[in-house]
């Protein structure tokens, strides 16, 4: 007997895709398709295979190019770091007399503090990103 490329296999299909399954073989028999062609299994099998060729066609483009968690995190991280910077030093301000801003006041919170501050929320958080 001939050794044949067909490995059988039994999935669990979700009820949202057996919905959408079932959607696309109305469509097809209202166009005239016959049921041997237009039944869930060939249809399953149609989406597996587009699938299959479209997670191919992605890792030969070079990977996985997706956004990681850690790359989103560190994004959220220095965001909200450098947002409490600004809303600190701009209520300080905000909640100071003109006449009383002194020296002091402009080396904690003036903008070449802040800005310096940011820096080194660059800094930590890729170095603390890059650790993990």
């Amino acid at each position: 007997m001939k050794e044949q490329n067909i490995h059988r296999m039994t999935l669990t299909i979700p009820f949202t895709i057996l919905h959408l399954i079932d959607e696309i073989i109305n469509e097809k028999l209202k166009d005239g398709e016959n049921k041997s062609t237009a039944n869930r299994t060939a249809i399953a099998l149609d989406m597996l295979k587009i699938g299959a060729r479209v997670l191919k066609k992605k890792r030969e483009e070079g990977g996985n190019q997706d956004v990681s968690l850690d790359e989103k995190l560190a994004l959220i991280a220095d965001s909200v770091l450098k947002t409490e910077l600004r809303v600190d030093s701009m209520f300080e301000f905000a909640n100071t007399k003109p006449q009383d801003i002194d020296q002091r006041m402009m080396n904690q919170y003036g903008y070449d503090v802040v800005k310096k501050k940011f820096s080194e929320v660059d800094y930590k958080v890729n170095y603390f990103f890059r650790q993990k």
